[in-house]
């Protein structure tokens, strides 16, 4: 018995542009009653931007590719920009259904295959989630075609059987959404039901509207969906106290460590997909448990992709055959950035590690949609550096930090964690990112969504990691001004035009102090950033130097955590107003431009 009812590329194109519109329109409700795992106020924000870089995935695919095919670009292209735990798990349940329809599962159990993916992802499965409501769907989906559609209906029957299997699905998640709050206490006390569950309802909605404008379609006329909404108030009533721990999955960070001050780290792990040392889902497993040592809110999702279909590739003649690497992308929250990383590293060396984001989730919880804070007050800030030591303290600090942990930080990652702060504007300070600030212009015009609302972004050109320290500091002091619009990034130019560093080895570094505050009597501040090999006793001489030279200035010291003998010295100039000389801005479309 077959029923491919998965691999309509019509449906699926059409499903992923009414998703991502749904997403996008929902965002804001959904991000404002985002209170589990931890109240960041992004659920909403997350959904919608992981899913829409899956669709960009679907559009730069040829018109002849199938449907199955579809759904694993959409998968992949989802995974490798999976923002958040909400993000993950829907890259993950996505990579299932993609699974399912490459094999020609029937429909209802290919969204069985998919929710029981999404739920292996997850060390710690919490009642009330998005996980719920994928479960719910299934099982809905399976009580109207429980061993799918027999071969010999007809195909107008075929098109109702299936349309009924999705409305049901739907149905199912829409009931696990309104039960959500009396599963889960954190939701119960905030008077909310869950945001991923209303994401997934969007999702599965907006699958069975394109189902259904494709079937009814007439002719050759282009199908066309109405809007999906959520008919689901989301506030169920008043907030009311609860326990701080309750509803919280069970972990090392629940379980004593300080909430308040843990830190979201993800990463995307590659290795090839020929290597057999780990069996199928092994790594997944293992990466899991590594993770869970350390943090909570483990989610680890991915693997080797499946194997193209005939009917899905250029030639017939074409071997069907996986890509030539497998991906899995990481979720953690921990207080233990250091143990985090050791983990990413140790991995690193059976293969590579890209795209490591870590993100202070008190900061997140302070700006984000249910803060309180005003959208158009508030400012974000994303950062790359190569310094791991520093990774926590610049997101702490308040910005989203990427790291150059084992491959470069690239223009597009930049620009897609840009796009997804819940800010109304967001100051970037890449670092040393190939192709400089032009290649980051052009990946944010890319990624661009006009029809959304997105923040304005200012660029500041800082090529090493003392200026990216400079501006995060300068940003932190300064916070929100008065007009909302020019005063912070010429604050932080301005920070950045009272700098002047040196970057050498630690041997040299108490000479070139000495030279830098030869020329700057009047400094305020000295900072040194030593790597991880640098002389203790070399050190100590610059301590001394910046003693001896200022001795009101403040020296801070900071690992970063990097190999290497090297030393960067930062030294600030007290109140000397250079309007950000040497430090431009640049403008792109939706980016600001500051004199």
């Amino acid at each position: 018995m077959t029923d491919p009812d998965l691999r309509d590329a019509a449906v699926v194109r059409l499903w992923v542009r009414t998703a991502v519109e749904a997403l996008g329109g929902a965002r804001t409700a959904l991000d404002g009653v985002n209170v589990f795992p931890v109240a960041d106020g992004d659920t909403g924000t997350n959904l919608y931007l992981t899913l829409r870089e899956g669709a960009h995935a679907v559009q730069e695919e040829p018109e002849g590719a199938g449907g199955a095919r579809l759904l694993r670009v959409l998968a992949r292209g989802a995974l490798l920009a999976a923002r958040g735990n909400s993000g993950v798990i829907l890259s993950e349940w996505l990579r299932g259904l993609a699974a399912a329809a490459t094999r020609g599962e029937p429909l209802a159990w290919a969204l069985a295959t998919a929710a029981r993916t999404a739920r292996l992802a997850v060390a710690h499965p919490a009642p009330g989630t998005i996980l719920t409501a994928a479960d719910a769907a299934a099982d809905a989906a399976r009580t109207v075609a429980p061993d799918g559609l027999p071969a010999a209906v007809p195909e107008p029957d075929r098109h109702r059987r299936r349309q009924e299997v999705l409305d049901a699905a739907r149905s199912g998640a829409r009931d696990a959404l309104l039960t959500s709050a009396g599963s889960l206490e954190t939701l119960r006390a905030a008077g909310v039901l869950d945001a991923g569950a209303g994401g997934l309802l969007l999702v599965l909605g907006a699958l069975a509207e394109a189902h259904r404008a494709v079937s009814e379609a007439p002719g050759t006329m282009a199908p066309v969906t109405g809007p999906v909404t959520l008919d689901v108030e989301l506030r169920q009533g008043e907030p009311r106290p609860a326990d701080a721990d309750a509803g919280r999955a069970p972990g090392p960070v629940a379980d004593g460590h300080a909430h308040d001050d843990a830190l979201e780290l993800m990463f995307v792990l590659h290795r090839p997909a020929a290597a057999a040392d780990f069996g199928p889902g092994a790594v997944a497993d293992a990466l899991r448990r590594d993770l869970d040592a350390i943090g909570e809110s483990v989610v680890v999702v991915g693997g080797a992709d499946e194997p193209d279909e005939p009917d899905d590739l250029d030639s017939p003649d074409e071997p069907a055959t996986p890509g030539d690497e497998s991906l899995w992308q990481a979720h953690v929250h921990t207080n233990d950035l250091a143990g985090g990383l050791d983990v990413a590293r140790r991995w690193a060396a059976d293969g590579a590690v890209s795209r490591v984001h870590v993100r202070h989730l008190a900061v997140l919880g302070e700006h984000g949609a249910g803060s309180g804070v005003p959208v158009d007050a508030a400012w974000g800030a994303v950062v790359a550096t190569g310094a791991p030591a520093l990774a926590g303290e610049l997101a702490r600090g308040g910005a989203v930090v990427l790291l150059d942990l084992d491959r470069p930080v690239t223009a597009d990652d930049l620009a897609q964690a840009a796009l997804g702060v819940p800010a109304a504007r967001v100051l970037v300070v890449p670092g040393p990112v190939p192709g400089g600030t032009d290649a980051l212009t052009r990946s944010l015009a890319d990624h661009r969504d006009p029809g959304a609302d997105e923040p304005a972004v200012v660029l500041l050109d800082a090529a090493d990691d003392v200026r990216v320290v400079t501006a995060v500091a300068a940003l932190a002091e300064v916070g929100a001004d008065e007009d909302g619009t020019d005063g912070v990034p010429a604050a932080v130019r301005a920070a950045l035009g009272r700098l002047t560093t040196w970057a050498g080895d630690a041997a040299e570094a108490a000479r070139a102090l000495d030279r830098l505050l030869a020329a700057a009597p009047d400094a305020e501040l000295v900072t040194v950033l030593a790597d991880a090999g640098a002389a203790p006793a070399g050190l100590d001489d610059v301590v001394r130097a910046a003693a001896d030279a200022v001795p009101d200035a403040e020296v801070v010291v900071l690992t970063t955590g990097r190999p290497g003998a090297g030393v960067t010295l930062g030294v600030e100039r007290h109140g000397v107003e250079t309007h950000g000389a040497g430090v431009p801005g640049v403008a792109v479309p939706g980016v600001e431009a500051q004199a």
